[in-house]
């Protein structure tokens, strides 16, 4: 109860900087700061499963999400270095450095303009925070910018904690937030549903087929045997998912959303593509 209770305080103290950033800064011990962040943690992930993933999943029923190709093939490594560690310390020092007035700025605005100009600054770098993020997917569709305050409301979202947690406590603790995020949502989140999410499977006298899902490049590798548009033998390790759809049916003629994947597949007699793409369709949504 007592932890509910600083959770709903923590609730209303984030809602008022939200409604009207104000600049000033808690004189907080180190755990109570570790406290905040991560009650602030638990508030994001609440929040993202009732507001954010559902907005993207809508999102996504009218447009496929695309990644840039530098976040599709990464290793667990470079996904720590650039993900978890670069990102945060460049992107914290871009967007929420200057949310603290100083002697810098002294020089050209005094305190009282400042604080009524500072919600402004909030707002302005939480949506180029938000919007900046566009450059990770590759969609340029009309539809994708219709639709693009769906697709980035995470970090749109997270702009506005972000500068929270940066005012009252300081850029340190911004980065560190950042940094947790990051390495939940891009290193343990998805090796955690690539663990429990079983592999599709199907045997009979026609063929057998397994495929895996991955989360992360390793080495990639790719063999494949089709005579006169039948398909006899695929092979393929950590290979993307969109492209073995290229690679069979033409590029861009079919899209998924799905990423990497170890593909056995395997027929004595041979099937047709347009039979191998139903037995796909059986487990994966492809357009």
């Amino acid at each position: 109860m007592n932890y509910l209770l600083k959770l709903k305080n923590e609730t209303l103290n984030l809602l008022r900087f939200i409604r009207k950033p104000n600049d000033f800064q808690l004189n907080y011990t180190f755990k109570q700061k570790i406290s905040l962040i991560l009650n602030v943690l638990v508030l994001e992930i609440i929040f993202s499963l009732l507001i954010i993933f559902p907005s993207q999943y809508l999102a996504e029923q009218f447009i496929i999400v695309e990644e840039t190709e530098i976040f599709k093939n990464l290793t667990v490594f470079e996904t720590v270095v650039l993900v978890v560690i670069m990102a945060p310390l460049a992107e914290e020092i871009i967007f929420r450095y200057s949310l603290r007035y100083n002697k810098l700025f002294s020089k050209f605005v005094t305190k009282e303009t400042w604080d009524k100009i500072f919600p402004f600054i909030v707002y302005i770098f939480s949506i180029l925070f938000g919007f900046i993020h566009l450059s990770n997917y590759t969609n340029d569709s009309w539809k994708f910018y219709a639709f693009s305050p769906l697709i980035i409301a995470s970090q749109l979202t997270g702009g506005l904690l972000l500068s929270y947690i940066r005012v009252r406590l300081n850029i340190l603790y911004s980065m560190l937030y950042h940094a947790i995020w990051n390495l939940l949502f891009g290193i343990i989140v998805p090796s955690a549903y690539v663990l429990f999410t079983p592999p599709f499977v199907e045997s009979n006298p026609d063929y057998h087929i397994k495929i895996e899902e991955k989360a992360f490049i390793s080495s990639v590798s790719f063999n494949a045997q089709i005579k006169e548009d039948k398909i006899y033998y695929i092979q393929a390790r950590k290979f993307q998912f969109q492209n073995l759809l290229d690679y069979l049916y033409g590029k861009g003629k079919l899209r998924s959303e799905e990423g990497l994947m170890d593909i056995d597949f395997e027929s004595k007699e041979g099937i047709s593509k347009e039979e191998f793409l139903k037995i796909l369709r059986k487990k994966y949504d492809i357009r």
